[in-house]
């Protein structure tokens, strides 16, 4: 439902082939005829007897309740789609308030910053990037080289996850109060309405599609800005922006009027189809990459995938030198929404909806670069070991932001010299430094 057509069109063509366009087909005739016999049968019983209505609806029953004790029922597929299109439904409706209530319903809202002078921070969330092929996280290619050259200014945390493997369950959690303890409290507010609350200027700027069939989530949180700009808008079939188009935007947002600016980029950085993802100039690495999956198409992936690692490179550096020029207290805060699985550990490319694959599709990358003037007035926490997922990202920001409120919970930032590590749920039940230990 969060899906648009160009996107659909890229997920098809990736996955697509004929071993599974013959299964399809094998399937739907083996439906097909089984309808067809069930009808035919059921219709004879009911004009039989009262005893095999009866027996009908007992087998119905029966079977009902198998699949609930069992759990098979998760796997049911006409289940699923009335379960999940309910469930979306009213998740989707409970975010409306966000783009007329800008500033949320938080409490006690304050700052204890100190600084005089013009404020610029920015957020930048990646996209299916994963921290196992960027090569400032010891990748054996070189898929960060204008990275590496700041590697020593920058904080790079080393041991960070996404809750889960999809854009917007990761971001909705991530951008608002709510967390694997309490996912209702998301509804509560995002850290675009708690800033806009601290007096900031908010921008939001997408370089993804703002709508499926509704409007996404995630664009109803950036709608809570006081500007939001979605540069991938036009309902066609045209390739999509690359993240250029994000810079070009930031740069008119650097010349507007406010003293006090925070600033989302939402990047669509390593998206399936990768190939996409980057210009020609990008296609930098075309050799046989290191895999246990010997297949032509194989290598393929792995190099588009990297050359879209290697461009989102060149985007986040000129975020963070064209923050340098403004000279003023800034900082660049870099994640990514969920990893990827690209041929590492099995042999399938791709991330899904919170099934569980491989690791690779849950670490991500979280690294912060801070101006000087920004480091004079606040001090942080620097532990890059320290065990975090990014549901807890809105605590975070808005500690780096020095913004308070009663909600703010400063052992949930990884900022803070009160942070606490804290059991890392994924799938709502499963421990995931266990699960993978």
């Amino acid at each position: 439902m969060e899906s648009n057509t160009n996107e659909i069109k890229e997920f098809t063509s990736s996955y697509l082939d004929a071993q599974i366009i013959v299964l399809t087909v094998l399937f739907l005739i083996v439906a097909i005829i089984s309808i067809i016999f069930i009808r035919r049968e059921c219709h004879k019983a009911l004009l039989t007897s009262k005893k095999h209505k009866f027996r009908i609806l007992a087998a119905l029953v029966a079977i009902f309740i198998f699949l609930k004790v069992s759990t098979l029922i998760s796997f049911n597929l006409p289940y699923l789609v009335i379960k999940s299109s309910i469930e979306y439904y009213l998740d989707s409706k409970k975010f409306s308030d966000y783009r007329i209530n800008k500033n949320g319903a938080f409490k006690n809202v304050s700052r204890e910053s100190n600084i005089s002078k013009q404020e610029v921070y920015i957020i930048i969330i990646g996209e299916s990037t994963s921290r196992s092929h960027m090569g400032i996280y010891n990748y054996y290619r070189n898929t960060t080289p204008l990275l590496e050259e700041i590697k020593k200014e920058m904080i790079i945390y080393n041991n960070v996850i996404s809750p889960h493997t999809y854009t917007i369950a990761s971001l909705t959690k991530g951008l608002t109060l709510g967390n694997f303890e309490n996912t209702e409290i998301k509804y509560k507010g995002s850290i675009i309405q708690l800033l806009n609350q601290a007096n900031f200027k908010t921008y939001w700027i997408s370089n993804q599609r703002p709508i499926g069939v509704f409007d996404t989530q995630v664009t109803k949180i950036g709608l809570g800005a006081d500007k939001s700009f979605f540069l991938n808008s036009k309902h066609t079939n045209e390739t999509t922006n690359f993240d250029q188009d994000l810079i070009d935007q930031l740069k008119k947002v650097f010349l507007e009027e406010g003293d006090k600016k925070v600033i989302f980029l939402q990047m669509i950085g390593a998206h399936i189809d990768y190939s996409k993802r980057y210009p020609k100039e990008y296609n930098h690495f075309k050799n046989t990459p290191r895999t246990k999956f010997n297949n032509k198409e194989v290598f393929k992936k792995i190099n588009s995938y990297d050359n879209a690692i290697r461009y989102s490179d060149y985007v986040i550096r000129e975020v963070i030198e064209l923050t340098k020029k403004l000279s003023v207290s800034s900082f660049v805060f870099y994640f990514s929404d969920h990893g990827e699985e690209v041929y590492d550990d099995i042999d399938f490319f791709g991330h899904s909806a919170d099934q569980i694959i491989t690791r690779n599709i849950y670490e991500i990358p979280m690294f912060v670069w801070l101006s000087e003037d920004f480091k004079h007035h606040k001090d942080i926490s620097i532990n890059k070991e320290v065990k975090y997922m990014i549901d807890d990202i809105f605590h975070s920001i808005a500690d780096l932001c020095q913004v308070r409120s009663t909600e703010v919970d400063s052992t949930r930032s990884i900022f803070s010299e009160h942070f606490k590590e804290r059991k890392r749920i994924i799938r709502d039940t499963i421990d995931y430094d266990t699960f993978f230990k």
